[in-house]
């Protein structure tokens, strides 16, 4: 396939258009979008503030100019460069998180995530909760973030094995007063043992024959952020399940990210952990995405007359 070019005088429209197809033939689904937001982040560098798709497509209809390095960024798209990498961004639940070789980018699936996290947190804490969030394996931070920006109030820790990850959520994290962990999710912060509210996480779960199909996964997420261990690809997100019932208070609230073939064994890992209250939540396309349960209340001792 041969590489975009831009015609000599060409306009933005039309470059955009043609940008698009072009990345729709390598394989890219969201090729128009995405010629749209590299448009978007060239201009954003040379004016120095957002610039939104409702502006790119406003400009583009009065026949404004392409800026300069579009050809470059379609082609190294093309080749299937994730679109974060290129830009250096992330949105996430109205963040801008910095991202780029050796972090995951972060996925809309786990928006929902942090959601049913908020969610259980406030129920938690208006019932007299302590207060206290962890994201296991953060990443980028996007969860914690997320969390220390939407919950007012709240002691948000985070924990990242890879030290090019961890790299990566001390950026993201440093304006949320997240207290960030370099170190094992599963013996991290063990003066935690039994004090927190909410435990998120969207550990390692691909199962180890499972090689991604798109190359924006396969080529450029960390392996150590994919693959979960063993044949089922369960082993680290069992190990989780175990440490987020230990860390957790009684009565507080799991919830982890799994692969839509994952949804029995969870449940089961989470039966075996001691989790009640289990439940399978979808993502937005329909399929076994999460899971969720809370650790049990102490059963209430019997008063002798």
């Amino acid at each position: 396939m041969g590489e975009f070019s831009l015609h000599l005088g060409e306009e933005l429209a039309t470059a955009l258009h043609r940008g698009g197809v072009y990345l729709q033939s390598c394989g890219v689904e969201s090729g128009q979008v995405d010629a749209e937001l590299l448009v978007a982040f060239l201009m954003e560098k040379s004016e120095k503030e957002p610039v939104s798709r409702g502006r790119v497509q406003a400009l583009a209809l009065m026949g404004s100019a392409v800026p300069e390095g579009f050809e470059n960024l379609i082609n190294l798209r093309g080749d299937r460069l994730p679109l974060q990498h290129l830009t250096g961004q992330a949105h996430f639940r109205g963040l801008t998180l910095s991202v780029g070789p050796g972090v995951f980018v972060p996925r809309p699936e786990t928006e929902l995530l942090v959601e049913h996290a908020k969610t259980a947190y406030l129920s938690l804490v208006n019932q007299g909760g302590a207060g206290v969030v962890v994201d296991l394996c953060t990443g980028s931070g996007a969860i914690a973030a997320s969390l220390a920006a939407e919950l007012a109030g709240a002691s948000v820790h985070a924990v990242e094995l890879s030290s090019e990850a961890a790299a990566w959520a001390q950026r993201n994290l440093a304006e949320h007063a997240v207290h960030l962990v370099q170190g094992d999710a599963l013996t991290a912060l063990p003066e935690l043992l039994g004090q927190v509210t909410v435990v998120a996480s969207n550990p390692p779960y691909i199962p180890d024959g499972a090689v991604p199909q798109d190359p924006e996964v396969r080529d450029h997420d960390p392996t150590l952020a994919l693959y979960g261990g063993g044949e089922d690809g369960m082993k680290m997100p069992r190990a989780v399940t175990a440490r987020a019932f230990d860390l957790l208070t009684p009565g507080g609230y799991f919830i982890i990210e799994h692969a839509e073939t994952q949804r029995e064994l969870m449940v089961t890992a989470f039966k075996r952990a001691g989790f009640e209250r289990i439940k399978s939540i979808d993502d937005f396309a329909g399929k076994p995405r999460h899971t969720s349960g809370y650790k049990p209340l102490p059963a209430p001792t019997s008063v002798k007359e």
